[in-house]
């Protein structure tokens, strides 16, 4: 996967899912048996391993496929391949059949100039909900991402797929609300 850097003034990267596909089905208590660093939280399908020392999650599971957390989308491939000279080191059969981001979360800042409240109003009530007793930011649904915009401007992006659908989404996203 090629990347380039999409870091702007507009938003930042906090969070990057993505999930790799093995040749093989995983034996976890194996792997947990030969990895000692791994670990089962609680109740948990999964064993989840922290790569050191920049602390990336990655989880393992059954089917053969395993986690990155990371917030650098660039770093996936070379995280995949880490994770398997970690696997392969302990004896452990596998190779990367695919790798595939599922979420990216981003960050950006929407100067507001009215209240939350009258924002909701103006916007379909099949995409957007806004309860502040529950939660404190208004939720909208659409193009396939989710919003959360706080009253701060703060707005959280999830569900892109892409880092270069941010900015496009976000100004599709300041326009709907009446900021763009």
């Amino acid at each position: 996967m090629k990347w380039k850097p999409v870091e702007t003034d507009e938003f930042k990267i906090a969070n990057v899912v993505a999930t790799v596909t093995l040749t093989e089905p995983l034996d976890l208590a194996l792997i947990h048996q030969r990895l000692p660093q791994t670990e089962f939280p609680r109740k948990s399908p999964w064993l989840k391993l922290r790569l050191k020392p920049e602390n990336i999650y990655t989880a393992f599971y059954k089917s053969g496929k395993f986690l990155i957390t990371t917030k650098n989308p660039e770093q996936i491939d070379q995280i995949a391949q880490r994770v398997i000279k970690i696997l392969h080191n302990a004896d452990i059969e596998g190779e990367i059949v695919k790798t595939e981001i599922h979420n990216i979360v981003v960050q950006a800042k929407i100067p507001l100039n009215k209240p939350l409240e009258s924002i909701v109003v103006n916007l379909d009530s099949k995409k957007a909900s806004f309860e502040p007793e529950q939660f404190p930011a208004l939720i909208y649904k659409d193009w396939g991402v989710s919003f959360l915009l706080f009253s701060t401007g703060s707005c959280i992006v999830t569900g892109l797929k892409n880092v270069n659908d941010a900015k496009p989404v976000i100004e599709k996203f300041k326009a709907k609300i009446g900021m763009g």
